[in-house]
């Protein structure tokens, strides 16, 4: 017995010593903001080499030895927390992030990444940057919030497309848009494609179903580094939108209200009846005419068709859950009306996303929303049947009404007025975006993810005109869809060996395939304007069916590494199949390299530097594509419909070319980010592309019985510079001010085209009469006729020739290179104040060094044409000697030639605008807590566009650009409705 409690005593000794020696401390690492758990930190015993990283789930185990009291935990975009050890073995934590470092996560392509260790270059827009704005679709969110992305509203039309370009454009006559991929799933964007001629000339939005209220975030990946894992498609960037999630805790609910009216930024002054009719009378009796007899009448058609928009909005949502289940729900309603007559817009959208943990190895998810649209729709503005173009137009004597008071017709320059109150021209649409994925942790650091998603959007236009408008009246109908699904697989490998290196890997594989489906139906001749459909047309005009399908597959991999979060290197690949291109280029290559290094984690870099942190040099090179050249330009194809001697017959329509390919475009960066003060945070970068093989129409011989040939030709350069600043600049208990800033420049340059010279030698590519890409300029040269102005002694209008010389006769052969549509640079700032409970937000935007060419001054400032209304500065005109005139005398041998294309429509587009000032006031959370009902409120007064600075020189909206979709025309306007002064006011309250 003895013995056996001498061997008892032994082992419990033993046993002891080792558990005063060593013990094991376990536990959980969340975040304090949303409780979720935060894989990756860094636990460390203080004071010892000893230390683990918490896994997927956030846990940790971790051997303590004697005598250590204290846990140390790290993680990039949290404040480093040191936790006491208990006499539990148990030890959780929450870890409060760190706002005041660039440390935050940013979405990149098929996952995150740490924003002080991505070698990446991005730009990301928080839904903070434009809550309780009234923006119409996310690009509006981006104009002048991003440093390189170029964001232009085409026009004030609702539902009308906006340009983006991102670090210029890098193509001519291929797609220009940006990728925009939502919660994964790449949208269909062929927005021409979906309406007829009608509303802006850039056709719709296609983000235009897309409800700014659900948008968490959205990320612009702008170089190789970022774009080339989208391979084919991201040459012009990509635009990544993520929407709200839900988080374990407390549901909250949201709700917001908006008010408000709206008024154009500018309009163009034209004669009245009176002036009208003198200028016509005396024009006349300078050229020894007879004047007729004009009628009496007046009417004002501009204040006929512009009037006061409305803006009404009303939007909650619902987010929350359990550590199993979390959710988001939302849904939104806006009612707006624009300015002008015939143009409305309603939109009903709903979302629901969902995450369930079935296990701890197993996640599900689902993100869907669903959205309708309904817009009264106007003529697009290069017609006299658009109300703003018609009402500049229309001579101010004709009336709408005739002599019995009903409406009559006005002729070529359409009755706008009984269009909107007799006819139809309506466009409805339904999409649905969503995908559901599953997740299951194979091991530890090993995740695989499956995804299948929807792109399913249906488009219905119907336009009648009655009797009065067009005799017998005529009408069509138009029944788009554009149906896309897609399936992405993806492993993702994380893992952080002896605590200093860690290594990330995706690898992917997608396939996706969409059909769009265009049918039209048109007519004429209705024995009733009570008769609104097609099928009671006795003369039918069009009966068409067009269907196009394509399709991608695609592999992708990326691989990652940093060294004690030091030392950073990435390699992506993807390989594309396109069904868009010929046989022997379905399949390309396309890949990225980068490197970083985080200075400000060196040694010999002081930890306690006030000056400097987050010091951080990144560089990258790669190369992204472009496929977005529509449908079957490789094959020989033939229309079908023509007449060959009385039989049916087909005709030669594309030349087969199975070489056809995408675009490729090949990017260099360098990049420097940094943090003073603490306070003040800073990115540059300089970048250069290169675009080759672009998509073109080359010219081919008439003997071939073909115009021209799609081919991989010609090759493009952009270069420049992008600067974003940061900064904290105030910040006490009672008041802050913060301030965010950026500016990018941009030089395109056309390095070469397909054969094709100009009278100088330099090949060149229309765009159209006066914009076209030349052979060592910027792809959106204008080329023009230089206006001289008025000449104060003879009253004649003088251009220039080629060689610089006065001319009044000038011709064709006399068109120099006279500006661009592209900016030299662009950018926003915006400050922020808080007293209080009250803030204030401003934010300006600018664009500076291009020009824009107001097409619609050849129509008003016109002696020539008795059909159209004129500006009153033709009233300025030259009348003796020494006159500082605008135009020319009555009987000027000039006046003819007055208004041909020159310079004279040329103006310089630069501006800066007070885009958004909001003003709002919070509730004291002393008395919502006291009211047991709301846990926010907020009153806020919102205005847009109020403010601009432009040439004085400039007639009209700086800020259009016509033509949305396209390349090779930029910054050219047909009477583009000028975008809208708004107020809004609106309540925001939390439940």
């Amino acid at each position: 017995m003895k013995k056996l409690l001498q061997s008892l005593f032994v082992l419990m000794f033993i046993a002891f010593t080792a558990m005063a020696q060593d013990r094991t401390i376990t536990g959980t690492v969340t975040s304090q903001d949303d409780k979720l758990p935060i894989p990756g930190v860094t636990v460390k015993v203080k004071g010892t080499q000893s230390g683990t990283v918490t896994d997927s789930n956030g846990k940790y185990s971790v051997s303590v030895p004697s005598g250590s009291t204290t846990l140390e935990f790290t993680y990039i975009g949290y404040v480093i927390k040191d936790q006491a050890i208990s006499a539990s073995n148990i030890l959780n934590v929450a870890l409060v992030t760190d706002s005041k470092t660039l440390t935050d996560v940013v979405v990149v392509g098929y996952g995150q990444q740490s924003k002080a260790l991505t070698t990446q270059s991005t730009a990301t827009v928080n839904s903070n940057s434009f809550k309780n704005m009234p923006i119409q679709t996310p690009q509006q969110a981006l104009q002048g919030q991003a440093a390189g992305v170029n964001m232009v509203n085409s026009s004030g039309v609702l539902g009308s497309e906006a340009q983006i370009t991102i670090r210029g454009g890098s193509s001519l006559s291929a797609g220009g848009r940006p990728l925009y991929v939502v919660d994964g799933v790449p949208l269909n964007s062929n927005g021409a494609d979906y309406t007829q001629t009608q509303g802006a000339s850039s056709g719709l939005n296609p983000l235009l179903n897309i409800s700014p209220n659900d948008i968490e975030s959205m990320t612009v990946l702008k170089d190789a580094s970022a774009v080339a894992i989208y391979g084919s498609r991201g040459s012009n960037g990509v635009i990544l939108i993520t929407t709200k999630r839900g988080a374990s805790g407390k549901t909250r609910i949201n709700a917001d209200y908006q008010n408000g009216f709206s008024s154009p930024t500018s309009l163009e002054k034209m004669m009245n009846a009176d002036q009208f009719r003198q200028f016509r009378s005396d024009y006349i009796r300078a050229n020894n005419g007879t004047v007729p007899t004009y009628p009496t009448t007046s009417y004002d058609w501009l204040d006929a068709v512009v009037k006061t928009g409305k803006i009404n909005t009303a939007n909650i949502s619902a987010a929350g859950g359990d550590e199993k289940t979390q959710f988001f729900i939302g849904g939104t309603y806006g009612d707006e009306s624009s300015y002008t007559l015939g143009n409305d817009l309603k939109r009903l959208s709903g979302r629901l996303n969902l995450t369930h943990k079935l296990s701890d190895k197993i996640n599900f998810g689902l993100n869907y929303s669903l959205s309708r649209v309904d817009m009264n729709r106007i003529g697009a503005e290069n017609s006299t049947s658009a109300p703003l173009t018609a009402a500049y137009l229309q001579i101010p004597y004709v009336t709408p009404y005739g002599p019995d008071g009903q409406f009559q017709s006005t002729g070529f320059v359409g009755n706008v007025v009984a269009m909107e109150a007799t006819g139809i021209n309506k466009n409805f649409s339904n999409r649905s975006v969503g995908n559901a994925f599953a997740e299951w942790q194979i091991i530890d650091g090993l995740k695989f993810k499956t995804d299948f998603g929807i792109d399913n959007y249906s488009i219905d236009e119907k336009y009648r005109d009655a009797d009065v408008i067009t005799p017998g009246g005529y009408g069509y109908r138009t029944h788009n869809t554009d149906e896309k699904w897609l399936t992405t697989n993806t492993l993702n490998y994380n893992k952080t060996f002896g605590g200093k290196h860690t290594v990330g890997a995706l690898l992917g594989y997608s396939f996706e395939t969409a059909t769009l489906t265009q049918i039209l139906v048109e007519g004429s001749g209705f024995a009733s304007d009570a008769l609104p459909n097609i099928g009671s047309a006795s003369t039918p005009i069009t009966a068409s069916e067009l269907v196009y399908d394509w399709a991608l597959e695609s592999q992708f991999a990326r691989l990652n590494y940093d060294y004690d979060k030091k030392y950073l290197l990435e390699g992506s690949f993807r390989r594309d199949g396109s069904s868009r291109f010929g046989p022997n280029k379905k399949y390309g290559n396309f890949y990225a390299v980068s490197g970083g290094w985080l200075i400000s984690n060196e040694a010999f870099f002081n930890k306690d530097n006030k000056i400097v942190q987050n010091l951080k040099l990144t560089t990258s090179y790669g190369t992204a594509g472009n496929d977005n050249i529509g449908f079957n330009r490789y094959a020989g194809t033939f229309a079908g419909g023509s007449n060959y001697n009385g039989e049916a017959g087909l005709t030669p329509n594309i030349v087969r070319n199975p070489d056809l390919s995408w675009e490729e475009t090949a990017q260099f960066d360098i990049g420097l980010s940094a943090r003073f003060f603490n306070a003040i945070s800073l990115q540059v970068n300089y970048y250069n592309k290169n675009t080759t093989g672009l998509l073109l129409d080359v010219p081919l011989p008439y003997t071939t019985g073909y115009d021209v040939r799609s081919q991989n030709v010609g090759e493009l350069r952009n270069r420049g510079f992008e600067f974003s600043i940061n900064s904290d600049n105030i910040s006490t208990r009672d008041f802050t001010w913060k301030t965010s800033f950026n500016i990018a420049f941009n030089k395109n340059k056309v390095l070469s085209l397909p054969q094709n010279p100009d009278e100088d030698g330099r090949n060149f590519v229309q765009g159209n009469s006066v914009q076209r890409a030349i052979t060592g300029y910027s792809k959106n040269s204008f080329y023009l006729i230089r206006y001289n102005g008025i000449n104060p002694q003879t009253g004649n209008a003088e251009w220039l020739k080629k060689d610089g010389t006065v001319t009044t006769t000038p011709t064709s052969a006399d068109r120099v290179i006279v500006g661009k549509g592209d900016p030299d640079f662009q950018g926003g700032i915006t400050n922020t104040f808080t007293y209080k409970n009250f803030d204030l937000s401003a934010f300006f935007n600018f664009t500076y060094g291009n020009d824009v060419y107001l097409d619609g001054l050849t129509f008003t400032d016109n002696f020539s044409s008795a059909s159209y209304n004129k500006s009153i500065k033709m009233l300025d005109y030259w009348k003796q000697p020494g006159d500082n005139a605008f135009a020319p005398a009555l009987n000027s041998p000039t006046r003819t030639t007055y208004a041909q294309a020159s310079t004279a429509q040329l103006r310089d587009g630069s501006y800066l605008r007070l885009k958004n000032l909001t003003f709002g006031y919070n509730l004291p959370k002393e008395f919502l807590q006291r009211t047991k009902i709301f846990s926010s409120a907020r009153v806020y007064f919102l205005a847009q566009n109020i403010w601009t600075i432009k040439n004085k020189e400039f007639r009209g909206d700086p800020e259009i650009s016509a033509n949305g979709a396209s390349n090779s025309i930029v910054g050219q306007s047909f009477f583009a409705l000028p975008q809208a002064k708004s107020f809004t006011f609106g309540v925001n309250i939390g439940l």
